[in-house]
């Protein structure tokens, strides 16, 4: 660094004032950076005083209890994780458990859509379901997990809305679901 202040000085026009200057705001920005790293104390007395209390006390030191791997009860150090961890010995299990498949069967929720859907059923276009997009959302979810091939539909009538595709896919499901329960298809 020396170096580079001689080279600077020799600098006209007025190079040493330059050089007084330069290291006058690394001085500046070297303090700043200190009080930056130690976390921007406050630059009052009482925080002064308060910080030699601090470095005079102890600091407290709490003891990790290793886990006891050979158990088959883990202690996760509240009493409510710790229930819910131990229910299952084996958790991995319990979230693949049958019981454990919310997922609605594709028929079962579009069951009511199918019936709005029909000629006969006297219900408006305005208050299909499938004109709500929360339903809307929840059916292409299901589809996305289920019935992957549906989508192949939508593809295919690209220039249709998502509503109308919703609405033909609908109607596709309600045919299947027809000819495997042996009832007459129109």
């Amino acid at each position: 660094t020396n170096n580079i202040y001689s080279i600077l000085s020799d600098t006209p026009p007025d190079g040493p004032s330059f050089v007084k200057h330069i290291k006058s705001v690394l001085k500046y920005e070297e303090k700043w950076s200190m009080w930056k790293n130690d976390g921007c104390p406050s630059l009052t007395k009482a925080s002064d005083k308060a910080k030699q209390q601090q470095q005079q006390q102890k600091p407290v030191r709490r003891t990790v209890r290793p886990m006891d791997l050979s158990s088959d009860k883990f202690d996760l150090g509240n009493s409510t994780l710790t229930d819910l961890w131990n229910i299952c010995p084996d958790n991995l299990a319990a979230c693949q458990d049958s019981n454990r498949n919310f997922t609605p069967d594709t028929y079962k929720f579009f069951e009511e859509c199918i019936e709005q859907l029909e000629p006969d059923s006297g219900v408006e276009k305005q208050y299909y379901l499938t004109n709500d997009t929360a339903f809307v959302w929840r059916s292409l979810r299901l589809l996305a997990q289920q019935s992957i091939p549906y989508f192949q539909h939508i593809q295919n009538t690209k220039n249709l809305t998502l509503t109308d595709n919703l609405q033909n896919i609908v109607g596709i499901i309600g045919k299947e679901h027809k000819k495997e329960s042996g009832m007459e298809c129109n």
